[in-house]
């Protein structure tokens, strides 16, 4: 056989026996082994009382992780403490939670970070420190400690008025390089909750509650622009430092966005400035968290926890706000 021909059948044989082979690419990772432990969850808002929310974690290898919420961890002894000085044990209520008076989460939706069922008498006051320490059989005990951020100096006025209304916002940061802020434009919205009808007559009766909608608004300002996530112009909450301003006031416009239509069931507007925690900060940070899961946070996944001896994140903010009365129709 000619030498040639030689060379084409190996080249043939070469061929045949490569394309046999997997050239996927693949990554050995040694991942951390899991641990079993408490999950402890919860924004503190200065001037509220004090709530926790305590589940057992999930193996984030066991394929069931994104099954729905676990149950409340029912026979947990969580105790307060307030620089490092025991307060109230904290007492096992319903868990329940409609609080919209706190910032909203980055998908929209105030608050992130379920409440209760474990609650307290104590109100939170800004600049103290708390330590949950919780005791549970089976599982270490799982600590956290924050410090409730100091109260900003807000002040707003209104420029304008129907669709050119904006509103000129004066924000005082303290000395002292490291304040977090978040920013959010919020608006009063009355919706129909029940109609009750009375089958002998036909007429009906409608219950309307009101609560605080995100409302989305744009911005000229650089510090804003330049932390926000969202890429279309328009911001619905943004979280910025304060590295450019400290320990001065920064005044910035903002003008309410209307696109998605606010007829008459929307009502009085309120700017609201939350004085951050680091971790809550952080949070924020990363695009599309939502707290998702009650163990969100076991490794390997990578999101800021703050709990010593189990997972989650305990967190802090400090409200400052401004309301406008609704405009005349």
């Amino acid at each position: 056989m000619p030498a040639s021909r030689l060379r084409s059948l190996g080249a043939a044989l070469l061929l045949a026996a490569v394309g046999g082979c997997d050239f996927t690419p693949a990554l050995d990772i040694d991942t951390p082994a899991y641990e079993p432990g408490l999950v402890l969850r919860a924004v503190l808002a200065a001037d509220s009382t004090v709530s926790l929310r305590v589940t057992e974690s999930r193996d984030p290898y066991g394929g069931r992780l994104y099954l729905g919420p676990t149950a409340p961890s029912a026979d947990a002894t969580v105790t307060l403490l307030r620089d490092g000085q025991p307060v109230e044990t904290l007492v096992l209520r319903p868990d329940v939670c409609d609080d919209y008076s706190r910032p909203p989460g980055p998908d929209g939706f105030p608050p992130t970070f379920p409440c209760g069922p474990y609650q307290g008498t104590t109100r939170m006051e800004a600049g103290a420190t708390y330590t949950f320490r919780v005791d549970a059989a089976g599982y270490p005990t799982a600590t956290a400690t924050v410090t409730i951020p100091r109260r900003p100096t807000l002040t707003a006025t209104q420029e304008g008025d129907g669709a050119d209304r904006r509103f000129r916002v004066r924000l005082t940061d303290p000395a002292g390089l490291g304040d977090l802020y978040g920013l959010s434009l919020l608006r009063d919205y009355t919706y129909t909750s029940t109609v009750t009808c009375d089958p002998d007559t036909g007429e009906c009766t409608e219950m309307t509650e009101t609560t605080r909608l995100l409302n989305s608004f744009t911005t000229s300002d650089p510090v804003l622009l330049s932390a926000s996530v969202e890429i279309d112009g328009n911001i619905t909450f943004v979280v910025f430092q304060d590295q450019t301003f400290d320990g001065q006031e920064k005044t910035f416009t903002m003008a309410r966005d209307d696109r998605y239509g606010p007829g008459d069931a929307y009502g009085a507007e309120t700017v609201q400035v939350a004085a951050l925690s680091g971790d809550v900060y952080d949070a924020y940070r990363i695009e599309y968290f939502s707290g998702g899961d009650e163990n969100p946070f076991a490794e390997p996944i990578n999101l800021p926890s703050n709990v010593v001896g189990g997972y989650g994140l305990v967190g802090a903010v400090t409200l400052a706000e401004v309301t406008f009365e609704a405009e005349a129709p």
